[in-house]
């Protein structure tokens, strides 16, 4: 689907199509194709189409053309490509490339580095040198900034270069990475290779500096999807190479949290779920959520429920409050955003993006239960009767817990005020059982005397005799936890909060090819937002400055 926006009033052509100048004929080159997230902020932004789309993966290109069927398409590694014979005497108006980012990012943490994947960037001088566009893009992580040589790790004991071979550790009995023998020389394709602290940005530096002696004024920027209009706080680095003598400009961010004028309020994570999907209880599956999950939810129940208790509804019959559950390798900070916050960044795995919901029953008054038609009250998602399901989106890595739900998509919360107080509750029988279930599983997972509310002097646990409580009181009225929910996100919903366009194809591909699950969510966490992609076009379109020149 290519999003074209109404050209300029004075971008007229003659009646036959005939280009009416030679910047006209440029055309637009997608090096990192992948799913089409850049080309579609390309074509959004210039209104004008993608032409060329290079990608090594099948089904990225397929998911490209399905969605860009105008463009020529090329499944193939970057560096087989020839910018003259591809070209065929064509000149590049707008060149982007998003070269691999996961042996730059900090979320490889001390994982192994490739130089190859690495040195992907240097394809770009390539094409700058032989085609010279008249505009340059790239977009990658901001740690590209720290591009610099690799090094081998080496044993702090021994200081002998530590291999890529795992063996098994014979006292702890944990898979380990080898280490080199006294005299053994490792060769460096079996290293394992770390950035050079001592040269760190150095080979960034001098990819700017051949940019710059191949006649371009280059700049670079860290931009954040929420603020151009995507419901994601992803946070990228952009660069922009200018050789046509025109100044380089960066957009003004179009939302934020607090909007000043002319701007709009934050896109929020809740109008990226799909409340129709149906969540599954974290007590009684087959196969047990991990400990550390378990614990991780327990933590993000008490912050974003019990202590903040900021109820989220959603327009229609039901209602949600939510968080979002993000595992990323090793981490054990749970993190939290309210739904009306925008989302976390959306990555290739799946595994990282999970909705949480609390299931609550609300009681009125003397602790009666509220009556299914009373307008204020909301039905749960799980089907409860009487019961309101809160939410939030929680991340587990980072440095801070915590953020409102109107704030971007990472966290969805529930909201309200008033204290946590001690109350005496009459529940059904099915809501009995629920409420000591989750009375005890918080209890044994975040103890007793965490579980109550700053601020306030009672407990937020309560028991009479054998049954225990988690009371949540909003806006003045007591609910009690029957059942907390927990599911994926589902692809629909990742590639709705990383900005692309509703009707964006992701099913399958230009011929008709089904894309697994985890095919479209890892093209989605590979892919450009859109959003900010299209206002650094538009800020920079050099046909847009030619027509005002003419005016």
């Amino acid at each position: 689907m290519s999003v074209i926006q109404q050209p300029h009033a004075l971008d007229f052509r003659t009646q036959y199509g005939l280009p009416l100048t030679e910047q006209d004929e440029e055309i637009n080159v997608d090096l990192f194709a992948g799913g089409g997230g850049a080309s579609t902020g390309l074509e959004m932004g210039l209104g004008r189409p993608v032409h060329i789309a290079i990608n090594h993966n099948t089904a990225a290109i397929s998911m490209h053309e399905a969605n860009h069927p105008g463009a020529l398409h090329l499944q193939t590694d970057v560096w087989a490509v020839d910018p003259v014979q591809t070209l065929a005497g064509r000149r590049i108006g707008w060149f982007h490339a998003s070269p691999d980012c996961t042996h730059h990012s900090q979320a490889a943490g001390g994982q192994p580095r490739k130089k190859e994947i690495r040195d992907l960037s240097w394809v770009v001088i390539k094409w700058a040198g032989i085609a010279s566009p008249r505009i340059i893009s790239l977009e990658n992580v901001k740690q590209i900034r720290s591009w610099g040589p690799l090094i081998a790790k080496r044993c702090k004991k021994t200081g002998r270069v530590i291999t890529l071979d795992l063996i098994k550790c014979l006292r702890t009995g944990k898979t380990v990475n080898r280490i080199a023998a006294p005299g053994e020389r490792v060769p460096r394709h079996e290293q394992f290779l770390v950035p050079d602290p001592k040269r760190k940005g150095s080979t960034w530096r001098r990819f700017l500096q051949q940019l710059e002696s191949l006649g371009y004024v280059v700049e670079h920027r860290v931009l954040r999807a929420c603020d151009y209009g995507a419901p994601t706080s992803r946070e990228r680095l952009f660069l922009v190479a200018r050789r046509d003598g025109q100044p380089i400009t960066w957009p003004d961010p179009t939302h934020a949290a607090k909007p000043a004028k002319g701007q709009k309020l934050y896109r929020t994570a809740a109008e990226c779920i799909d409340w129709s999907v149906p969540s599954k209880s974290i007590f009684g599956r087959k196969k047990p959520l991990a400990t550390a999950t378990m614990r991780r939810i327990a933590k993000g129940i008490q912050r974003e429920v019990i202590e903040k208790a900021r109820p989220f509804m959603i327009p229609g019959p039901a209602g949600e409050a939510a968080f979002m559950y993000q595992a990323n390798g090793g981490f054990n900070t749970v993190f939290s955003k309210p739904m009306t916050a925008p989302m976390t960044t959306v990555t290739n795995t799946g595994s990282q993006q999970q909705l949480v919901t609390a299931n609550l029953v609300h009681m009125r008054g003397n602790c009666d239960a509220r009556a299914m038609d009373d307008p204020l009250h909301t039905i749960s998602a799980g089907g409860q009767h009487h019961a309101l399901a809160t939410a939030f989106l929680s991340r587990q890595f980072g440095a801070s817990v915590g953020q409102g739900l109107d704030e971007p998509a990472p966290t969805i919360t529930a909201g309200g005020g008033g204290k946590s107080a001690l109350v005496e509750l009459m529940l059904t029988p099915d809501a009995e059982q629920g409420a000591l279930r989750c009375a005890a599983f918080l209890m044994s997972y975040y103890g007793t005397d965490n579980l109550s509310s700053p601020g306030s002097p009672l407990p937020t646990i309560t028991t009479k005799d054998r049954l225990a409580l988690v009371t949540v009181w909003i806006g003045g009225d007591p609910y009690v936890i029957v059942d907390i929910c927990l599911r994926m996100l589902q692809p629909h919903e990742l590639y709705a909060a990383q900005g692309f366009p509703p009707n964006y194809i992701i099913t399958h591909g230009h011929d008709g090819r089904r894309f697994t699950k985890s095919e479209q969510v890892h093209m989605c966490g590979n892919s450009v937002s859109p959003p900010p992609m299209a206002a650094i076009a538009r800020a920079n379109d050099p046909w847009r400055e030619r027509m005002k020149r003419a005016a």
